[in-house]
């Protein structure tokens, strides 16, 4: 195989504890994570050697800080050969959103280049190589829905109900996710929630998961108060719940089906918006 095409989905925490710090400085999180119908394109060719990226979006790094770059690097030094790639990353996620980007499209590059150089790795395998190139990457080898504990690297498949859709909406500005973090941290009083852990059942419904909330949110809001706006208008346009995903910018609002959430776009035409619904990301 010489080239392939994938489709790398976003992702939304429909809510998103912080438990703590831990000893290896990363934070310690428990969150629903379910991926969406909003994609990138990732096309990877076979090249002699080196790796080339390219992309349609130009606030994408194009050098060794790109989280693509990273993944491929990772990939390279585990099977001890230079894997040559060409990969044009074709943009539709928008970046410091909190929906996963950067992480889908390393995944689908690590699952891409696995097909196009015939390499054998198993689900714990891609997470492990996941895990060594970001926190959320471990979750796109997953189902689509799971819970996410440790720092992102622990993922427990999930069968949360599916009937409903969401609505996107992600202001002009964002948080680089190590500040969003750090503010949360300094805000929370932490207390012990793994007594919660076992509290989720397939039977809950989305909306009561949702008003688990998002600890990430208060941090988010004390730089960007006029983003609480956002919030009050997707209630106004007839949302169950809405609510900031991962460290934003993005928020969502929690819709009965595709065309309610539709109809909520004429009231966001001044910032990027999108309808979604929850998708099925085996392979």
């Amino acid at each position: 195989m010489d080239s392939v095409r994938l489709k790398a989905p976003a992702k939304v925490n429909l809510f998103l504890d912080i438990i703590g710090e831990r000893d290896d400085g990363y934070t310690e999180i428990y969150s629903l994570i379910q991926a969406v119908s909003l994609y990138d394109e990732i096309i990877i060719e076979r090249a002699a050697s080196g790796l080339s990226l390219s992309s349609n979006d130009s606030s994408v790094p194009l050098d060794n800080s790109n989280t693509v770059a990273i993944a491929w690097a990772a990939l390279c030094h585990l099977t001890g050969a230079e894997l040559g790639a060409k990969i044009h990353l074709a943009k539709r996620i928008p970046t410091e959103s909190g929906l996963g980007g950067g992480s889908s499209d390393s995944a689908s590059a690590i699952i891409g280049l696995a097909k196009i150089y015939d390499l054998k790795f198993d689900k714990n395998t891609q997470k492990a190589i996941g895990a060594a190139v970001g926190s959320d990457v471990p979750f796109f080898f997953g189902t689509g829905c799971s819970i996410v504990r440790g720092r992102g690297e622990i993922i427990e498949d999930y069968s949360a109900p599916g009937d409903y859709a969401l609505f996107l909406v992600k202001p002009p500005y964002g948080m680089p996710t190590a500040r969003a973090y750090s503010l949360a941290k300094k805000a929370l009083t932490i207390t012990d929630r793994k007594s919660n852990f076992n509290t989720l059942t397939p039977a809950m419904a989305t909306l009561e998961l949702c008003r688990r909330g998002n600890d990430l949110e208060e941090a988010f809001l004390s730089v960007f108060p006029e983003a609480g706006e956002i919030k009050k208008r997707l209630i106004g346009a007839g949302a169950e719940y809405a609510g900031l995903t991962g460290s934003g910018s993005a928020f969502f609002g929690l819709f009965e089906d595709m065309n309610s959430a539709t109809r909520a776009g004429h009231k966001f035409r001044d910032m990027w918006r999108t309808a979604v619904e929850p998708v099925d990301i085996r392979n």
